[in-house]
């Protein structure tokens, strides 16, 4: 085991399966795991005169730096909603809530913008009045025939 004028610092480790009196602690001293993971932690085990208690998982990833900033809602979209909202009415903006609702989808496609909502709305409401003025010229030309 060791070589000559060698001298250990430690003992040899003990045979697998044998006692060491060094490493039984008192039950007194020993802590059982708990059955479930899950369940909240005691703080009255974990809490004595040298610690604090112990923070739950909204205390401590809540405050400063934790917050993440909304993403900014897309201008195309939002003017595809009033330009589809103002073409009901006026029965003209609707080529311009049809390109800014596009637009507005391919701007928060990528997840960078929002209002998804808005430009799909500005596009139906442009879709709309442009299908109604389409009739109607298309009407208007059939009674002229």
């Amino acid at each position: 085991m060791s070589a000559p004028g060698f001298t250990p610092l430690s003992a040899p480790p003990a045979p697998y399966g044998a006692d060491d009196l060094a490493l039984h602690v008192p039950a007194s001293l020993s802590t059982q795991p708990r059955a479930d993971l899950r369940d909240p932690v005691d703080p009255a085990v974990y809490v004595n005169d040298y610690t604090r208690p112990l923070p739950t998982y909204a205390e401590t990833f809540s405050g400063p730096g934790y917050e993440a900033k909304p993403p900014p809602t897309s201008g195309f979209a939002v003017a595809a909603l009033v330009c589809g909202l103002v073409g009901v009415f006026t029965l003209a903006p609707a080529v311009a809530a049809i390109v800014l609702g596009h637009l507005g989808l391919w701007r928060t496609s990528r997840n960078t913008h929002s209002g998804r909502g808005l430009a799909i709305g500005g596009m139906v409401l442009g879709y709309a009045v442009a299908a109604v003025v389409g009739l109607v010229v298309l009407a208007t030309w059939i009674a002229e025939q």
